[in-house]
């Protein structure tokens, strides 16, 4: 049989095992509280909890109620950034003299969406490659285009419509 006394002294040190267990778990717990507590300006942390919470209603709610305006702001100045991007291309390759072949020679034309840009041709001859740029306004130059150069045009120009046609 156990004696008394060794029986005491059995529970006394089970008691403060069990005593520093709490303790251990009390520092734990009150360092973790203690870091949830710098997210508060007075220390009230379920104020704070709710203050988060009602600040992320407003936020959804800020959302929900302007996302249609300000995508239609977005897609109105995304327009406006296609109306005035260099998006509309015609390409012409050619022969610019009898005696060279391989169609070297070449009109490029780049177009906004109001047909303003510009035509690039490039002349291509055994002794020579001579390079022009001609601006166009509203689908019109000031100056008389070379045959090649006029088909880049109208095919730039027709581009967008065959794009639209596409989608």
């Amino acid at each position: 049989m156990i004696d008394n006394n060794i029986l005491m002294f059995i529970m006394i040190g089970v008691t403060f095992i069990i005593a520093i267990i709490c303790l251990i778990l009390a520092i734990i717990n009150s360092s973790k509280i203690s870091a949830y507590m710098d997210y508060t300006d007075e220390g009230d942390l379920m104020g704070a909890i709710k203050d988060y919470y009602d600040r992320v209603d407003e936020l959804a709610s800020t959302i929900n109620n302007s996302s249609d305006a300000v995508i239609n702001d977005r897609i109105t100045g995304c327009e406006e950034n296609i109306r005035t991007s260099l998006s509309k291309i015609g390409l012409v390759n050619f022969n610019a003299y009898d005696d060279v072949t391989g169609q070297m020679s070449f009109a490029l034309t780049i177009l906004d969406g109001e047909n303003d840009g510009v035509i690039f041709t490039s002349l291509y001859g055994h002794n020579s490659c001579n390079t022009y740029v001609r601006k166009v306004v509203k689908g019109k130059t000031s100056v008389k285009l070379l045959e090649e150069e006029r088909q880049s045009l109208d095919k730039a120009i027709i581009s967008e419509k065959r794009a639209e046609e596409d989608v």
